[in-house]
């Protein structure tokens, strides 16, 4: 039996191979070191699926390094990592379209990075804890001042309600009567000529 495939041949053979290989995700290695950005990633430490598995949520700040054993286990059914958060680690284009957010980044977490986020419940609790500990100074000239730290370090405290009612063009009770007063005003009512 002999080979048929010519120089040229090969040369295309390699070359989609290259393509394809230029095209598959970057993933990292074992001992690479991540960190997280946002609350909430699973990932399967393995040892069996991310049900029968060890699994871990990450939190925001949390620096961890790569297991072969995590690896493997982000693998999907055809063995790919593409599809998995190992395929994405090193494209935040990705991870913004899979999770809505950039999850996590190479290197460790930077030292200023707070373990929370504005309007998350980290930092809801982060917040509350700072202002009861405010409270609890004895003079009203350090609470005042730990106040103030509070609000510089968190902002302001987010909102305690939401209007979750829809209204269409001109219905809102505002434009409604704001409606009202202009008719008013034109028969001379709301002015006291009439």
């Amino acid at each position: 039996m002999s080979d048929t495939t010519t120089p040229d041949d090969l040369d295309a053979i390699l070359a989609a191979n290259t393509a394809t290989a230029a095209s598959a995700p970057r993933i990292p290695s074992p001992g690479d070191t991540l960190h997280c950005l946002r609350s909430g990633l699973t990932v399967n430490l393995g040892g069996g699926s991310m049900i029968t598995g060890r699994a871990v949520v990450l939190e925001r700040g949390q620096t961890f390094t790569v297991t072969s054993e995590m690896i493997e286990a982000a693998r999907d059914r055809n063995g790919s990592l593409a599809t998995s958060w190992v395929g994405v680690v090193y494209d935040e284009e990705r991870q913004v379209k899979r999770y809505g957010a950039v999850m996590v980044r190479p290197g460790p977490a930077p030292s200023d990075l707070r373990p929370w986020e504005y309007g998350t419940p980290e930092w809801m609790r982060a917040r509350d804890t700072a202002r009861r500990r405010a409270y609890a100074l004895p003079s009203e000239a350090e609470r005042a001042e730990a106040l103030a730290e509070v609000e510089r370090i968190y902002g302001p405290a987010g909102s305690t309600s939401k209007t979750t009612a829809v209204y269409r063009p001109g219905e809102h009770p505002t434009e409604r009567a704001a409606a009202a007063q202009a008719e008013r005003r034109r028969q001379g009512i709301a002015d006291g000529t009439r």
